[in-house]
């Protein structure tokens, strides 16, 4: 497959792109939860603005957060990546469909999220974390190439799905004339 080549080498770097917003979502959930909830430490227990920034808007664990959606895109963004390598290595239609929509569906998600988190990335609030806006910047590079990766895996998804549908005939077809050979009975005459 020529085109299977493309998907493997985009499956390949979607994996590794994924890994590396995983490392920079539990690079700030360690820094967010040792270092800056550490140093709120010498703040009464009863003060609002500690709990509500732990519960809210800039914490990792919040799916709001963009910290915690680049976690669950590096899970969906791995996932369908084996979907990609599993689906041109085994021949798998399935899993090139869901390659490919998944990817469709990705080029959406991550730019409106590239869009979001640069938004954040360049608005400061009273009692941000010191470090908030570097892996915010880090999260959003990752996002970007998230949405390359999902626009060049669209376009040799399809191509290796007409290869996959093209190779299937071609089996069928080298069957169909087997079992017709096969069933040959020559006439006597």
């Amino acid at each position: 497959m020529r085109s299977g080549s493309g998907v493997l080498c985009i499956s390949a770097a979607q994996l590794i792109v994924g890994l590396c917003l995983l490392g920079v979502y539990e690079g700030y959930k360690a820094y967010y939860f040792e270092k800056f909830i550490g140093e709120e430490g010498g703040i009464p227990a009863d003060n609002v603005s500690v709990a509500t920034r732990v519960a809210g808007y800039e914490s990792p664990l919040d799916f709001r957060s963009p910290m915690g959606f680049s976690f669950y895109l590096s899970i969906f963004n791995n996932m369908f990546a084996i979907f990609g390598l599993a689906g041109v290595i085994n021949a798998q239609r399935e899993l090139i469909i869901a390659f490919f929509a998944y990817n469709a569906a990705q080029m959406v998600i991550s730019f409106h999220a590239f869009v979001d988190i640069c938004t954040d990335a360049g608005i400061k609030y009273a009692g941000e974390p010191a470090k908030l806006t570097s892996f915010e910047r880090a999260a959003a590079t990752f996002i970007f190439f998230c949405f390359m990766l999902s626009l060049l895996a669209t376009v040799f998804a399809v191509k290796a799905m007409d290869e996959v549908k093209s190779k299937q005939r071609e089996e069928y077809n080298r069957m169909a004339v087997l079992s017709d050979t096969l069933d040959f009975q020559p006439e006597n005459a």
